[in-house]
C-alpha cells in the first residue's frame, strides 16, 4: 500500500470516526499547530473519534521518501449554523505501513468564500533540485524583505490561510517587499519535502509586531510551492501561531 492511502485511511477516519481502522505506530504522535496532541496509538484513536470534521476535499499531494504531505480544505462541525471551512497542511511520516507522525497546521476561515486554485500547467514534471531552488529563494526572502531574486512566474498566483494575498509576479514581489512584512524576524527549523514540480516547507516564523517582550510570537507555517521552468506559479501557505 502506498504512503498516500496509508494517510488517507487517517483522513478518511477524521470524518467516519472509526479510528480502528487508521494504520498507527504504537509510539505515533500529532502535532497541532506546533504543539503535541496525542502521543502513542491509543491517544490518538481516542482524538479522532472526537474530531468535528464534516468533510474533506480538494486534495494536493506530494510524496519525498517516507513523508506524504497534502494540503486541501476541511469543513467542521463547530455547533453554530452552518460549517466551518478550514484550511489545512498536513505532513505524515510512514514506515513498514505505519504512520509514525502526523503533523498539521491548521486555520478555520468562518463567513468566507473558499478562493479559486487554478493548477497552473497541469500534469507538468519538474526537476526536483530546480524546484527547491526556486522555492529556498521565496523563503530567503519573507525575511530578507528583498524580492529582487524571487523567480515568480507572471501568472503566478498565492493562498495564504485561504485567501488571495497575490495574483501575479509583480503583486507577490510588492507583498514580499511590504511594511507589514518587515515584522518577520527569522525563519527556523525548516523542513523540506520535495515531488518533481512541487514542493512543500514546514518551518517557524519568528516576528515582532511591537516594542515590548509579548510582542514577540512565533507563527508555525506549512507552505507548498509549484515550479515549472525555474519559475513559481503557485504558492499555497497555513499558518497559524503556536500555542503558549
Amino acid at each position: 500500500m502506498s504512503i498516500v492511502a496509508i494517510a488517507t485511511r487517517y483522513l478518511d477516519a477524521l470524518m467516519s470516526h472509526d479510528a480502528d481502522t487508521v494504520p498507527l505506530a504504537d509510539g505515533v504522535r500529532r502535532i497541532n499547530n506546533g504543539k503535541v496532541m496525542a502521543e502513542g496509538a491509543d491517544e490518538l484513536r481516542a482524538l479522532i473519534r472526537r474530531e468535528p470534521a464534516l468533510t474533506t476535499h480538494g486534495f494536493r499531494w506530494l510524496v519525498d521518501g517516507d513523508h506524504a504531505i497534502t494540503f486541501y480544505d476541511l469543513d467542521a462541525e463547530m455547533g453554530g449554523d452552518a460549517p466551518i471551512p478550514a484550511y489545512i497542511g498536513e505532513r505524515f511520516a510512514v514506515r513498514d505501513g505505519l504512520i509514525e507522525e502526523i503533523e498539521v497546521v491548521f486555520t478555520a476561515r468562518p463567513a468566507e468564500p473558499r478562493p479559486a486554485r487554478p493548477e497552473r500547467h497541469p500534469g507538468a514534471s519538474g526537476a526536483g533540485a530546480e524546484t527547491l531552488a526556486a522555492a529556498q529563494r521565496y523563503v530567503a526572502a519573507l525575511v530578507s524583505h528583498d524580492a529582487t531574486d524571487v523567480p515568480a512566474a507572471a501568472d503566478v498566483w498565492r493562498v495564504e490561510n485561504g485567501q488571495i494575498t497575490a495574483d501575479g509576479g509583480d503583486d507577490l514581489r510588492r507583498s514580499l517587499e511590504s511594511e507589514v512584512m518587515h515584522t518577520v524576524r527569522a525563519i527556523t527549523d525548516e523542513r523540506w519535502f520535495v515531488d518533481g514540480p512541487e514542493a512543500a516547507v514546514f518551518y517557524d516564523l519568528q516576528a515582532r509586531i511591537g516594542d515590548g517582550p509579548a510582542d514577540e510570537m512565533t507563527v508555525r507555517v506549512a507552505e507548498r510551492f509549484r515550479v515549472i521552468d525555474g519559475e513559481i506559479v503557485e504558492i499555497e501557505a497555513v499558518f497559524a501561531p503556536v500555542p503558549a
